[in-house]
């Protein structure tokens, strides 16, 4: 019971430990799980799919500069093999033909070394750092790209927080009027169109109340899958003092935002390196119209169960017997009919395996020097496909520059505009306000039906809803053009 009680507790604490984890992973600097602009850009940077992406790219260019240094070190590979042979076979050690079954085998080592290879390997090594580099700003980029991101739904959240208050406040202000009206009707000073009308306002105020509810869920959703965050309903985030765009409407000029962002923008950086990296694979293709120059030194030793040992010689003798000649009269042989003849034999025993290694042991070293002659153009067409690629280079780094300057263009025009329209939708709002205000009071003294005042309601909200889209749309291109100038971005 004791160490059930042990382990019981220790996976309460477990629990409450990855629940800890969970809440810290999804709250901002606080405990109340509100974030600031500052900290949901932190932690997307360190969480972000895309962001974790870019830097596991820049890891492969890494390991590619890495390989492209270890390449000019010499390469040393061993070998062996073992095979069994049955019927006639060439001894690989007495190199005799043998019929009978055997068993072999070798071992051998190899070194190369290379000596020149017409500089190919230096503008590889060249290339692939520039390749890096052009990584690292791409990932950099997509840090940016994803700031932007985080800003744009950030505003949003808080457009459609805004959005919100309008609408509940019109609903609101619909609901008294309606019940002021529903008096006047039971006492019969206004015909039940009037109450009718005004209860299909109501109802109109209510599917935009809600439209706006959906429009900030949309935003919050778009934030927490930038953050790399499941869906929360106690996602918040701060809700900062945001200037009014009449109050200094002092802008940038376009072009020297676009003379500081050429300058500093990881894209552009990334893009002229791409092209720094073209030229360099050109001279790499060049490279293979030179001589190729390497060093190379190998040892090997054979084996083979046939071989043996020859520790000694003794002398033979042994007897031949000759063709006999018989004398002219009779029979008997002349002479002994049997010749002694005098050899040599080999005394031998077993040929161990590693003895054997040993004393077959063959060394080389050697130069090889190639030389290209006519390989089907292949050197000449790969050298026109790097150039082509410079070139593709070149208009892909145009075209960063035209896309930047282009969005800071608009974003400057954007600003301007949205800024101009701010002050006139401000006006309207006071006017219109206004004269709400006084379409209320005719209402219910019967001097306007309900049909005009609703259409003054309208043209209220309206309104309403411009001086909002104006001021945040105007704060969404003021901070583009920031960012563009190499500014933190933040409210």
């Amino acid at each position: 019971m004791h160490i059930l009680s042990k382990r019981l507790l220790l996976a309460a604490c477990l629990s409450v430990a990855g629940a800890a984890g969970a809440l810290a992973q999804q709250t901002g600097a606080g405990t109340d799980n509100t974030w600031s602009l500052e900290e949901a850009i932190d932690y997307a940077m360190r969480n972000n799919l895309r962001v974790q992406q870019s830097q596991l790219n820049k890891s492969f260019e890494a390991v590619d500069v890495r390989q492209a240094k270890l390449n000019r070190l010499p390469s040393i590979n061993a070998g062996g093999n073992y095979s069994y042979n049955a019927g006639s076979f060439q001894d690989p050690v007495t190199f005799s033909l043998e019929t009978q079954d055997a068993r072999t085998s070798s071992v051998q080592a190899g070194l190369s070394v290379p000596l020149f290879m017409g500089f190919q390997q230096l503008n590889q090594i060249k290339q692939n750092e520039l390749e890096l580099q052009a990584s690292e700003q791409e990932a950099l980029s997509v840090q940016n790209d994803i700031s932007i991101q985080i800003v744009t739904a950030y505003l949003n959240i808080l457009f459609a927080t805004e959005l919100i208050k309008t609408t509940d406040l019109q609903r609101t202000l619909t609901q008294q009027q309606l019940e002021r009206t529903n008096v006047l009707f039971k006492a019969g000073s206004v015909a039940e169109n009037a109450v009718l009308d005004l209860q299909s306002q109501l109802a109109t105020d209510e599917l935009n109340y809600i439209n706006a509810q959906n429009q900030l869920d949309v935003a919050r959703l778009s934030l927490m899958q930038l953050l790399n965050l499941p869906y929360s309903q106690d996602f918040r985030i701060e809700v900062p003092e945001i200037p009014e765009p009449d109050q200094n409407p002092v802008l940038v000029n376009g072009n020297e935002v676009y003379d500081i962002a050429v300058q500093t923008l990881p894209a552009i950086k990334a893009a002229d390196l791409r092209v720094l990296s073209a030229a360099t694979a050109i001279e790499v293709a060049q490279g293979a119209y030179y001589p190729r120059l390497s060093l190379s030194a190998g040892i090997s030793s054979r084996y083979s169960n046939n071989s043996r040992f020859v520790y000694g010689r003794e002398t033979t003798v042994s007897f031949l017997r000759q063709e006999l000649f018989l004398d002219p009269e009779g029979n008997q042989p002349i002479g002994n009919p049997y010749v002694k003849v005098y050899g040599v034999r080999s005394l031998n025993r077993d040929y161990p395996y590693f003895d054997q290694l040993k004393d077959n042991i063959a060394k080389s070293v050697g130069l090889s020097l190639q030389i290209p002659i006519f390989n089907g153009f292949q050197v000449r067409n790969n050298v026109q496909r790097a150039r082509i690629s410079e070139q593709n280079a070149k208009l892909n780094a145009d075209i960063a520059r035209n896309n930047l300057r282009q969005t800071i263009e608009q974003a400057y025009v954007d600003a301007v505009a949205s800024q101009r329209r701010y002050v006139a939708a401000k006006q309207q709002v006071v006017a219109a306000e206004k004269n709400y205000r006084n379409a209320e009071l005719r209402l219910n003294s019967g001097v306007i039906n309900t049909i005009d005042f609703n259409l003054i309601a309208s043209t209220l909200r309206s309104a309403q809803s411009s001086l909002l889209q104006a001021k945040y749309e105007y704060t969404f291109k003021l901070k583009i053009l920031d960012f563009y100038q190499g500014k933190k971005l933040s409210l």
